[in-house]
C-alpha cells in the first residue's frame, strides 16, 4: 500500500493477494455500515439479537449449545438473548424432539418477517450505492460477490452436532 494525494491508501499494485484482501475488506466495511444503518432504521433488534435471529435462521433449528458456538459465546449468554427474542414471539424454544432434556430454537414467522424488513432495509441501501455505478460494473461486482460467498460458505467449518455439548 502507498498513501495517495488525500491521505487515504491506495492500491500499490494489481494481483497482490494482500492488497486485493485490503480492498476487499475497505468494501466489506461499506457493507457492514450499509447494515447498520438498516438495523438502526429498523429500530427494534440489537446487534447481537439480530446475530442470533441470522444464526438460527441459517442453521436452525438449533440447540443452545450450537447456538452459542455459532456465536461464539458462551450458553448462559445464547439463552438469555433467546430468551429475549422468544418474548418477543421472533423464536420459539421447544423440546427436541431427539432429547427430552434438549431445547430446540426455531426462527417464528414473526422472526422470518423481522428479517426480511431488515434487509429490505439493507437492500434499498445497497442499490442506491450500486446505482451510482455503470450497470457493467454492478452486475461484474454482483457476480464476484457471488462467487465470493459459494467459495467462502465452502470453506464454512461444519456446524456442532445438535445433541454435542451441554444440553441446552
Amino acid at each position: 500500500m502507498r498513501t495517495g494525494e488525500n491521505g487515504h491508501a491506495v492500491a500499490a499494485e494489481d494481483g497482490d493477494p494482500r492488497d486485493t484482501a485490503w480492498r476487499v475488506e475497505e468494501a466489506s466495511l461499506v457493507l457492514v455500515e450499509l447494515t447498520l444503518d438498516a438495523v438502526v432504521e429498523h429500530g427494534d433488534l440489537s446487534v447481537t439479537q439480530l446475530r442470533t435471529l441470522l444464526a438460527v435462521e441459517r442453521h436452525g433449528p438449533l440447540n443452545l449449545s450450537a447456538l452459542a458456538a455459532h456465536l461464539g459465546g458462551s450458553v448462559s449468554a445464547a439463552g438469555r438473548v433467546v430468551s429475549r427474542l422468544d418474548g418477543a414471539g421472533l423464536l420459539t424454544r421447544a423440546l427436541s424432539p431427539r432429547s427430552r432434556r434438549e431445547v430446540s430454537i426455531e426462527v417464528t414467522p414473526l422472526g422470518l418477517l423481522s428479517l426480511e424488513r431488515l434487509r429490505a432495509g439493507r437492500r434499498r441501501h445497497i442499490a442506491e450505492v450500486l446505482s451510482r455505478l455503470p450497470a457493467a460494473s454492478a452486475e461484474a461486482l454482483a457476480r464476484t460477490l457471488a462467487e465470493f460467498t459459494a467459495a467462502a460458505r465452502a470453506t464454512d467449518p461444519p456446524a456442532p452436532s445438535p445433541g454435542a455439548g451441554e444440553a441446552g
